[in-house]
């Protein structure tokens, strides 16, 4: 009987098509950003980041999908 090798690797959680796409107010690109802050925001539940991680973290986030602080789809921390 043969074995089947399945790769487990999960895919990068902000993929590179969202980081290049032109449209960063698409419905798609939005959903994954909110999950994105989820993530994090379940981190500082959790007690694994700070605060100060927290704002670190939006901000870098904010940058890679391209919205700025001043934007209505932006989360500030």
């Amino acid at each position: 009987m043969a074995t089947k090798i399945v790769s487990t690797v999960q895919e990068c959680a902000i993929s590179k098509a969202v980081e290049n796409s032109s449209d960063k107010y698409s419905p798609d690109t939005l959903m994954r950003y909110h999950t994105t802050l989820a993530l994090i925001d379940g981190l500082v539940a959790d007690g694994c980041f700070t605060q100060a991680d927290k704002r670190k973290a939006y901000t870098i986030i904010n940058q890679k999908y391209g919205l700025s602080s001043d934007s209505i789809y932006a989360e500030i921390a």
